[in-house]
């Protein structure tokens, strides 16, 4: 029994420094946002009277009009002691609110910050009792971002995550999910199996794929014209049905046609990270080549009836034309 209890003495013990009380942590989150980030710090309403004189009238009772009142000290006494760096420059902070909630406050404000991985010093620490201790939690590295700081430790450092790399899988997957979806479409095939029945021969018809993925290499810009895409699909679906190929500056005329037609696809997609554009271009090269082994083939077939070639070329731009139209309206 003796030693039984002596072992409950000791676990006691070791476990006390865990154990916490709300009312001895203060709570505080980082979260990105248009601009710079926005930190939100939770704490008591006994601990925020440690920190500054926001009971106005000396009642005891902090209301809503003491916190909107006493902003400037709430300023000097909790947020110009919790600065915000970015590789050793102090960020900028502005829109400090206050809100009390059901036995406790909220205490908002913006920062906006330079370049670097962030540190934050909450110096508050040293004001409070030594029990008092800080929970750091970051959006910006998920729920792996919950850092502490207690006693002499008051300095935090928040790490930011690494721009995304032009081989990011996700991204690039996502951007060849999303260029299959932008090239797939009725007006979109319409041009391409244009492009390919009237080429003639694999080798043309190879000079024109690598031409249509050249002109898609527009997206890596991160711009778009929306609004030009259907004419220019139209357009070019009209210049590869109906103008004649000839040697000379109408073959060019034609083959010129199929880099705007990629161009003009890479400008509906507007995206703006590298990944995802690569991403996309494959994605179109992917359409591109089953629509080059299919209509190169189907082109050359066609070619020997002229009059079947004729109504085919006049349904793929009917379609194109049609489908153009309805996104215009």
């Amino acid at each position: 029994m003796r030693r039984q209890s002596l072992l409950l003495v000791v676990l006691l013990i070791v476990a006390r420094p865990a154990l916490g009380h709300d009312a001895d942590v203060i709570y505080a989150r980082l979260e990105d946002a248009p601009g710079g980030f926005v930190q939100i710090v939770t704490l008591t309403n006994a601990t925020l009277s440690q920190l500054a004189p926001v009971d106005g009238d000396g009642d005891g009772l902090l209301t809503q009009g003491d916190l909107d009142a006493r902003g400037a000290a709430l300023v000097a006494g909790v947020w110009n002691d919790v600065p915000l760096s970015a590789g050793g420059v102090p960020c900028a902070r502005s829109d400090e609110t206050a809100r009390l909630e059901d036995g406790y406050v909220t205490l908002t404000a913006r920062f906006r910050c330079g370049e670097g991985d962030l540190r934050q010093d909450f110096k508050v620490l040293r004001v409070l009792p030594t029990n008092y201790r800080v929970v750091l939690g970051s959006q910006l590295e998920g729920e792996r971002g919950r850092r502490f700081a207690q006693g002499v430790f008051t300095a935090l450092e928040i790490p930011r995550p690494r721009p995304p790399s032009v081989f990011d899988g996700a991204r690039l997957r996502s951007g060849v999910i999303r260029g299959l979806a932008d090239t797939g479409v009725a007006e979109g095939l319409a041009a391409l199996l244009l492009s390919f029945i009237t080429a003639g021969a694999f080798r043309r018809g190879a000079l024109r794929l690598g031409l249509l993925v050249a002109g898609g290499l527009v997206v890596l810009g991160g711009r778009g014209a929306e609004a030009l895409v259907p004419w220019s699909l139209g357009l070019g679906a009209l210049v590869l049905g109906f103008v004649r190929d000839r040697p000379g500056v109408r073959a060019r005329l034609l083959d010129a046609t199929c880099l705007v037609l990629g161009g003009a696809l890479g400008l509906r997609a507007t995206i703006p990270v590298a990944a995802e554009g690569l991403g996309w271009v494959t994605g179109l090269a992917l359409v591109a080549a089953v629509t080059f082994a299919a209509g190169v083939p189907l082109g050359r077939l066609l070619a020997r009836r002229p009059p079947l070639f004729f109504g085919a070329r006049l349904a793929l731009v009917a379609l194109a034309l049609f489908s153009a139209g309805l996104r215009l309206t």
